[in-house]
């Protein structure tokens, strides 16, 4: 009874077309034609097609097209990358791993306090696409405020090979984040420096954008992905023509 209706759905679309874009013409399992265009898949496992016909999108079960077709259609979806309707929810915790009391040679440092704290994130990823995802690769950048006040980044990233089904999710950790504070008894220098949050990128097999996450703040409001890729870069470029100039002076030896 369900074949039935969906082919009724199928036809009727056909019988009253609002487009003359026809791609292909199909024969289903009892030698009548239909006129559609393949239009995606979710995977080569997946039994069911979107085609457009009519001017209208159906999702269409694969069996109900003669064999002939069938094995045209298991061909195309082959070699034509699978769309999916990508969705996750992403939660990322802030976890404290432990606080260390650093040394200090100063005469007053049994009254002045230096801790240097060490934290990760969490980050749970949960698949709620409506089928089996994988092969997908997980991009984090961490937000830091500095001592002086500065935004300081940090940059990681998970490769997530393992498929997950729907309404499943996985753990990640990212690398430790070290954070440093100070507090004197004898002045008004202290500084403390604190993880502002979390930027989640989720890419899949084919390198595309499916998820963008970002923790809340006011002062998360304010950085951008791209602002943090061109600050990393900025900061490698600086450091590497250090490190190059510093080489040069030790192997002049005219100075």
């Amino acid at each position: 009874m369900t074949t039935m209706k969906s082919l009724c759905v199928i036809f009727l679309a056909v019988a009253f077309p609002h487009s003359t874009v026809l791609a292909r013409a199909f024969e289903d399992q009892f030698g009548r034609t239909m006129e559609a265009d393949l239009i995606s898949h979710t995977g080569i496992s997946s039994d069911i097609i979107k085609v457009s016909m009519g001017g209208k999108q159906l999702d269409v079960e694969i069996n109900l097209f003669s064999d002939k077709d069938q094995k045209f259609i298991r061909n195309w979806m082959e070699e034509t990358p699978p769309k999916i309707d990508y969705a996750f929810r992403v939660e990322a915790t802030l976890k404290q791993l432990g606080t260390v009391p650093k040394k200090t040679s100063s005469s007053r440092s049994s009254s002045s306090r230096t801790k240097t704290k060490t934290n990760v994130y969490e980050i749970h990823l949960t698949n709620l696409t409506r089928q089996t995802v994988r092969d997908l690769r997980l991009e984090y950048r961490i937000v830091k405020e500095g001592r002086s006040g500065k935004f300081e980044f940090q940059k990681g990233s998970k490769e997530i090979s393992e498929p997950m089904r729907y309404n499943q999710d996985v753990v990640l950790t990212t690398a430790k984040s070290e954070l440093d504070s100070y507090r004197s008894s004898y002045s008004s220098y202290s500084y403390k420096e604190a993880v502002l949050g979390i930027l989640v990128r989720v890419f899949n097999q084919q390198e595309e954008l499916v998820t963008d996450w970002r923790s809340t703040g006011t002062k998360m409001e304010k950085i951008s992905w791209e602002g943090i890729d061109r600050s990393l870069a900025s900061r490698k470029t600086s450091s590497s023509k250090t490190r190059s100039t510093s080489s040069r002076r030790r192997s002049d030896p005219s100075r």
